[in-house]
């Protein structure tokens, strides 16, 4: 009796390490490929630990650590993306959900994306139509663009400013100013013509996240959303 136990004793030990050294590489590296994939990102890193490493397959996740660079946060590209957790709970089969059913709990979940200026500019230059030599500017006060658009057939310089702000888990750019010169008519102030530019839906990832902090610094923008226990 004694003798078999220590064998089954052994062959638990043996899973056990097996699992900490094989299968934890082998779903990160999965994980990195699913991430990079879903972003769309240049690179991609995911960490993870849980003890014992088979309750992945439960989906218990002790500590997650994800980055992906040059991503896809939405409909905007940013420059680092980073979702960090401690005790999170995940449906294996909902990874790909976008209604925030991929996570069952957590307690801390953490999503930090960071925008650049080019970012923003490359969002002006596919959501607005004719817009060319796109230029963005970010300070820690405002957001601000020129760039040319044809007009009457001639080409006119165009300076507009603007602001990030949410809206019911939703990160929008909205135009608070537009001026435009062109030989034609001179200068002109022209109101919000494009309407507001949805950069991230929150309630569109995996897990369900609220918007922390817009903190805008020289050069970008960072977005700080997490999963807030009910």
């Amino acid at each position: 009796m004694r003798k078999g136990l220590t064998i089954f004793s052994i062959i638990i030990i043996i899973l056990i390490v097996f699992s900490q050294f094989f299968f934890v590489p082998l779903v990160e590296k999965t994980a990195e490929t699913r991430l990079k994939n879903a972003t769309q990102a240049s690179t991609a890193s995911v960490s993870l630990q849980t003890m014992p490493a088979v309750l992945l397959l439960l989906g218990q996740v002790d500590n997650v650590d994800m980055k992906a660079e040059n991503a896809m946060l939405g409909q905007v590209r940013v420059q680092e993306l980073t979702l960090k957790g401690k005790n999170v709970g995940v449906d294996p089969f909902a990874l790909d959900a976008q209604d925030g059913s991929a996570v069952r709990r957590a307690d801390t979940l953490e999503l930090t994306g960071t925008i650049t200026a080019e970012n923003l500019a490359d969002l002006l230059r596919r959501k607005v139509d004719k817009l060319e030599n796109v230029e963005v500017t970010i300070t820690p006060e405002i957001v601000s663009a020129s760039a040319q658009v044809k007009l009457g057939g001639r080409m006119a310089d165009l300076h507009l400013e603007g602001v990030l702000f949410d809206d019911n888990g939703s990160v929008y750019f909205r135009m608070t100013k537009l001026d435009i010169k062109n030989a034609l008519f001179g200068k002109a102030v022209i109101g919000n013509f494009f309407g507001d530019i949805l950069l991230i839906n929150l309630h569109a990832l995996p897990f369900s996240a609220e918007l922390d902090r817009v903190v805008q610094k020289d050069g970008e923008v960072v977005l700080m959303a997490s999963r807030h226990n009910k």
